[in-house]
């Protein structure tokens, strides 16, 4: 932007200013800039150039040619650049070669330099001129235009012209060049016309002026007003509510005043199909005489069972439904009137709309308690439209023939078939901007045209029913009383009238086609609602609004606000969005004029943000704008994290599983141990006892029979001189007392190895041995025989319950034996360890066995002893070679065993 002290460029989100070296204004001044390539020129006050680039300003004193200085530079479409110097001669760039062209020989002055189509056109005081730049030569041009031409619109071909402060538009039609004065105010710069067919003005006073085709034009007398109905059957016939009825016939006016206007006038024109133009009132219902151009006004004096009509319809028949307020439903024949109304299953007197359908011969009847349907057998039956339950039916029209268009009274219109009962509900969150529709019908296309509060609306659904194309007609467009009414349309073959609070408006059916639609694009995002600046989570800016991309956001900045738009300079209040978070949102937003949306709290991963507008003919961009973004994971949410937090309560739960087992176990050692040591105390205590108990009366017993057979050596001999004979019967008693004795220290000797084996001190390997010896010792000491006992183990051994006295009663038995038939002289009792593995082994030199021919119960004993503590028993014995008896076990899994027991 160009202004008196310097430049200014604005970035889409900052001005920044490039001011003048000061003390030299007139010099720098600018008067114009355009671009080329990768830089800003522009063209100052004296008629040389200057430069920008990278933000950076170079002022250029020198003329870009010797003694020539630009008097007008003209920028073309395309960029291409024109100068026109002091000296009468064009410079220009052909490629990359300048080509200087003078019109010195051509023409003395150049009144103005102007673009037609893609050439460059010069009107001189010798006429118009074309600059042909690839043979560097003027070329004679005709143009028809006399004012002084600012701008030529290709596009529509039109010429903008100007005369002092007036500006025209002048273009050819019929073969003639016709002019419209299209401004008139203050001096007109700079004419401008974009691709959506506006035309900008820029004037030195009125500021920047838009100057289009409206969408509506109004039309007829400025009279008409509050206008509520309209119909055509070669003339126009116009319902007003003030002034009553008028009807338009080339050019000319006639008013009819309805019976008691002061009630309101007109509010619905019917024409039927034998031509007779029917005409609703408040005052009664009018019927036009085309002969006498006059109308007779029926009321209840007529038989209306009200005065007050409010809808009328005709039939196929040429009879008329009549629809009053709290009259009901009356039907005319053409020469009578009926009351229907207490023959119908109505809710309500108040018929508001009616609708006859001429293929199945059924009218429908719209009241302030919904819709219902008069069947051909006379039948009436309610449509229940729960959508509607709150409100009135305003309107009823067909649809694609078959189809029934209702429009309510705040809740939007439906689609409905009769025949299949299927409906659907258009509401303003389907595109619409007001719920209350005074009226909805279709034109020849199948467009759907709804009349509301806030304006006219046009809508094309699919064969679902659904809004492909939306567009809103509003103040933007040409109207200006905004609001509509109930009947107040009339659509013809090849136009359209509308009737508004504020007059008569003629729809403009512009070809939209040759008009550019802009595409959706992003204005901004925001975090926290501008709190962070987002610039520093994303890629470096780019674009005109400078948004990052790539953007990734910490977890605790997840609140993000999209801004959004779509340029539409024709129709901008008609723009509607509509958006959708992938990842997040389950479906698409509801149609919205709004173009912004915040998301907040957003759970961290990847989204793809996607909005889409409609276009210039109202229906969806093919493809959505995409903006992909990140919310980062918090540290808690981490693989890492999460994996750490596993692995630490996996670890925990371990921990406290081997602490509770460790627990259980020490509890169940320590009761074992307990147990262990009541066994230990109480086999203490029972083997002394019993060794004090049983010894006591063992030795007692024995001591009585030593005294007894002490006593029995006197009867053995012949008393007083009595002879053998008879004394005999002492003759045995001395051997019996004998065996008695030999017997009780029998039991004695056992019973002290049954004590011994009870108590748990000998549960020791070492006492075993001891044990072991100190009986072998006294055993062959009776014969002499040479007893050595050896014990290569020095560890302490613990044995298992019950081993000590298997153990010692097996080598017992192998010593008896050895004592007793082994005629030996030397006996070795040996304990040693091999590995894990110990060995007990007696050996003697004696005369030896075999084995295989003497099995006696006592090695029967022995071998059973050695299976009980589960240790294996070796016998090795060969006649006149000794014999060899090896006791070998392993420990370490009873050990085991009674540690965990």
């Amino acid at each position: 932007m160009a202004h008196p002290r310097g430049i200014t460029k604005y970035d889409g989100r900052s001005f920044k200013k490039f001011i003048q070296p000061t003390g030299d204004a007139g010099v720098r001044r600018i008067r114009r800039i355009f671009e080329r390539s990768d830089s800003v020129f522009f063209v100052t006050h004296p008629g040389v150039l200057g430069k920008i680039f990278n933000d950076s300003v170079y002022y250029w004193t020198k003329p870009i040619v010797a003694d020539r200085t630009i008097f007008f530079t003209y920028v073309k479409p395309g960029r291409y650049v024109v100068h026109y110097m002091n000296d009468s001669s064009f410079i220009y760039f052909n490629g990359a070669e300048r080509k200087v062209l003078s019109h010195k020989n051509v023409f003395a002055q150049t009144q103005n330099i102007f673009s037609l189509g893609n050439e460059v056109a010069i009107k001189s005081d010798n006429g118009f001129y074309k600059l042909d730049m690839k043979s560097n030569q003027l070329v004679k041009e005709e143009v028809q235009v006399d004012r002084h031409i600012i701008f030529y619109d290709s596009a529509n071909q039109t010429f903008w012209t100007r005369i002092d402060n007036k500006l025209y538009k002048e273009w050819v039609a019929d073969g003639r060049f016709t002019s419209e004065l299209v401004y008139d105010g203050a001096e007109i710069s700079r004419v401008l016309a974009d691709g959506e067919g506006n035309t900008w003005i820029g004037s030195l006073g009125d500021g920047l002026i838009r100057h289009f085709n409206q969408d509506f034009d109004r039309c007829g007398s400025e009279k008409l007003k509050m206008v509520m109905a309209i119909a055509k059957d070669g003339t126009t016939w116009i319902g007003e509510s003030n002034t009553g009825l008028w009807r338009m016939t080339n050019g000319k006016i006639k008013t009819y005043s309805p019976p008691n206007k002061s009630d309101g006038g007109v509010s619905s024109i019917k024409i039927s199909s034998n031509g007779v133009v029917y005409v609703a009132s408040r005052g009664g219902l009018g019927i036009y005489n085309k002969a006498g151009d006059s109308f007779k006004w029926a009321n209840r004096s007529d038989g209306l069972s009200s005065s007050n009509v409010a809808a009328i319809e005709p039939d196929d028949r040429d009879g008329l439904w009549v629809g009053t307020s709290m009259g009901g439903l009356n039907y005319f024949d053409g020469r009578k009137f009926s009351l229907v109304a207490d023959e119908l299953n109505l809710r309500t007197k108040n018929i508001s709309a009616l609708k006859f359908i001429p293929a199945t011969k059924t009218l429908f009847i719209g009241t302030d308690f919904g819709l219902s349907e008069l069947m051909p057998t006379g039948k009436t039956k309610n449509i229940w439209l729960p959508e509607f339950a709150n409100t009135s039916i305003l309107s009823l029209n067909t649809y694609q023939d078959s189809l029934l268009l209702i429009g309510s009274g705040g809740a939007g219109f439906a689609i409905y078939h009769p025949k299949s009962k299927k409906k659907k509900t258009i509401t303003p969150k389907d595109g619409l901007t007001s719920g209350f529709v005074f009226f909805v019908t279709a034109d020849e296309k199948n467009q759907i045209w709804i009349g509301t509060v806030n304006g006219i609306s046009r809508m094309k659904l699919n064969s679902n029913w659904e809004v492909i194309e939306s567009l809103h007609y509003g103040f933007d467009n040409g109207l200006t009383g905004i609001e509509t009414n109930q009947n107040a349309f009339f659509f013809g073959e090849k136009e359209k009238y509308f009737g508004l609070i504020d007059g008569l408006y003629q729809f403009n059916d512009l070809n939209a086609e040759r008009f550019k639609s802009f595409s959706t694009h992003l204005t901004g995002i925001e975090i926290l609602f501008g709190q962070e600046n987002i610039e520093q989570y994303g890629d470096k800016p780019t674009g005109f609004f400078k948004i990052p991309s790539r953007l990734s956001v910490p977890y605790k900045f997840n609140h993000l606000t999209f801004h959004f738009n779509r340029v539409d300079k024709r129709n901008p209040k008609s723009v509607q969005y509509k958006y959708y978070l992938e990842n997040f949102d389950k479906t698409w937003s509801h149609p919205s004029i709004s173009n912004d949306v915040t998301y907040g709290s957003l759970p961290s991963g990847q989204y793809n943000f996607k909005v889409m507008a409609t276009n210039k003919n109202g229906s969806w961009e093919a493809e959505p704008l995409t903006y992909s973004f990140i919310i980062q994971t918090p540290f808690y949410q981490t693989a890492w994290f999460i994996g750490f937090v596993v692995l630490t309560l996996i670890g925990l739960g371990l921990f406290t599983v081997m602490y509770r087992v460790r627990s259980r176990v020490a509890k169940v050692i320590e009761v074992e141990r307990i147990r262990h040591q009541e066994q230990e105390s109480l086999r203490k205590e029972i083997a002394r006892d019993f060794h004090d108990e049983m010894g006591n009366q063992l030795t007692r017993i024995i001591n009585y029979v030593s005294l007894l057979k002490l006593s029995a050596q006197g009867y053995d001999a012949p008393v007083n001189g009595a002879n053998e004979k008879d004394n005999g019967h002492f003759t045995g008693l001395a051997e019996l007392f004998n065996k008695v004795e030999a017997a009780a220290k029998h039991l004695y000797t056992g019973t002290r190895d049954f004590i011994w084996a009870i108590d748990p001190v000998n549960d020791e390997l070492s006492q075993l041995f001891i044990h072991l010896r100190d009986f072998g010792v006294k055993l062959f000491e009776e014969k002499g025989i040479n007893f050595r006992a050896n014990n290569n183990i020095r560890e302490a051994v613990r044995l298992p319950y019950g081993f000590s006295r298997e153990a010692n009663l097996v080598f017992k038995e192998a010593m008896t034996n050895a004592f007793k038939h082994s005629q030996a002289k030397n006996v070795t009792w040996t304990m040693s360890k091999h590995g894990n593995e110990f060995r007990m082994e007696l050996v003697d030199d004696g005369v030896g066995f075999s084995y295989s021919s003497i099995i006696t119960n006592g090695l029967k004993n022995i071998k059973g002893r050695a299976e009980k503590i589960d240790a294996n028993l070796i016998i090795e014995g060969q006649p006149q070679e000794g014999t060899k008896v090896v006791l070998t076990f392993n420990l370490n899994k009873k050990q085991n065993r009674y540690v965990n027991s």
